[in-house]
């Protein structure tokens, strides 16, 4: 195989009604190797996918979810560099260009800006805004350079060296929700060097019914346990001011009654998780998390 320039990277579950879009969204060329890892329970084929554009199909078992279907992805990456993306999001028509204007940058991982529709009107919706504030304070000398790669816990809207992941063995989660913040907390640990670029690159798209959008038990416990490991993790490297509240997630417990909420407890204490992290925040968060609800409210489900 010719050297490949980058490797898209996407996990694919009941969105191919979207997945035209998405690959419209990239550029036909040899250098831009797209790998699709169907993680459905009922495989699709080459032939499902409307496009005329060249990709590669792999297959990931349904149990592993999103995040194996993304080790699946890098398993099988060529490219010198890394770009995941979501099936019902889109690139932004400029953004390869930045990306090709990147290509030979020392960095081990270079963050950009987003936008953000409604999936159904394309309509401006507000996914974006945290973590485009996230570099907005970066470069105000608000937030710390690692304060700003270890809160930008998505992987897309950014491009990753593949090295960096191969050499530090870093891997997604295998679970239900949040595979990407374990990910996304070591690449931004582990990069040697960084870089932010203020143009925007990715259009995030609010869609009912997905995992963003879901607040049942199964996803909430899953959430929680990924950030009980990650906050274990930086409080074994010296990183406890970095570590995130885990308050909204026993809060959501107790809706789901005393056993749920008390073993929500009980594993804070096995992880020595100091439950308190974050206090100043609370009403801040639950008052933004609120409005997100009031404001997403027909494209979320319980």
């Amino acid at each position: 195989m010719n050297s490949v320039d980058f490797s898209v990277i996407i996990p694919q579950r009941n969105s191919l009604d979207s997945l035209t879009r998405l690959f419209d969204s990239i550029p036909f060329s040899d250098k831009i190797e797209v790998i699709l890892v169907d993680n459905s329970f009922e495989p699709i084929s080459i032939e499902d996918v409307k496009t005329n554009r060249p990709f590669q199909l792999f297959h990931s078992v349904p149990q592993s979810f999103a995040g194996g279907a993304r080790n699946i992805g890098i398993d099988n990456a060529h490219g010198k560099w890394l770009i995941f993306a979501d099936a019902d999001d889109f690139f932004t028509p400029q953004a390869f260009d930045i990306f090709y204007s990147h290509l030979d940058d020392e960095a081990d991982l270079i963050y950009f800006k987003s936008d953000s529709v409604y999936d159904d009107t394309l309509e401006p919706s507000d996914r974006n805004v945290l973590f485009n504030g996230y570099i907005d304070d970066y470069v105000s000398g608000k937030l710390s350079e690692m304060g700003v790669r270890l809160s930008y816990l998505v992987p897309w809207g950014k491009m990753v060296r593949k090295d960096l992941v191969l050499q530090n063995s870093i891997r997604f989660d295998e679970v239900l929700a949040a595979n990407d913040v374990y990910f996304s907390t070591l690449v931004g640990y582990y990069s040697r060097t960084f870089a932010i670029d203020l143009r925007k690159v990715y259009v995030i798209t609010t869609r009912r019914g997905s995992l963003a959008n879901r607040w049942d038990l199964p996803v909430i416990t899953s959430r929680y346990h990924v950030a009980l490991r990650r906050n274990k993790f930086l409080k074994k490297h010296g990183l406890r001011h970095n570590q995130g509240s885990v308050m909204l997630f026993i809060y959501k417990s107790i809706q789901f009654g005393p056993c749920v909420f008390f073993s929500f407890l009980v594993d804070a204490i096995k992880y020595q998780q100091n439950i308190f992290i974050g206090m100043k925040n609370w009403l801040k968060t639950y008052k933004q998390l609120s409005s997100n609800i009031k404001k997403n409210k027909r494209y979320i489900t319980r």
